[in-house]
């Protein structure tokens, strides 16, 4: 388990690379998952970040939008497919955000990092449960 305690700058992309960012994030505060359609098939695990904490480091023509739902825009790389962060803005959890996918975030041991699960599914946004997560990949690497 790594020290992921209190604000780190940490920088991520996609799989291939083009798209490139860096983001202010405290991961000991929390990530979450969340139960709606889209959360749940594409696999996303956020760490919410306040705009003047995240930058786009490259790759913004790279980018391509996936739609807006109620709770964010997404956006995906042309290139190899993947969605490394999305922008919204939800009164209900904060107001303006940027949600990195901390799968994305490059060499980060996300073993002890505390997961919210919570309800987007029915729009309530409330809080269904909460965890630490546990890399069952161990040294091998990972973030399952």
């Amino acid at each position: 388990m790594s020290d992921l305690t209190g604000t780190k700058t940490y920088e991520g992309s996609c799989h291939c690379g083009a798209v490139r960012f860096q983001a202010e994030l405290d991961l000991s505060s929390g990530t979450t998952r969340c139960n709606c359609t889209y959360c749940s098939k594409v696999g996303w695990w956020g760490a919410m970040a306040k705009p003047a904490s995240f930058r786009l480091l490259q790759g913004k023509d790279s980018l391509q939008s996936l739609g807006k739902t109620k709770a964010a825009d997404r956006s995906h790389c042309k290139v190899c497919g993947v969605q490394p962060f999305g922008h919204g803005d939800v009164p209900e959890i904060g107001g303006e955000y940027y949600s990195v996918n901390v799968r994305c975030l490059d060499g980060v041991d996300l073993a002890g990092v505390p997961v919210k699960y919570l309800d987007g599914r029915h729009d309530t946004w409330q809080q269904l449960g909460a965890t630490t997560y546990e890399n069952p990949f161990g040294s091998a690497g990972g973030v399952a």
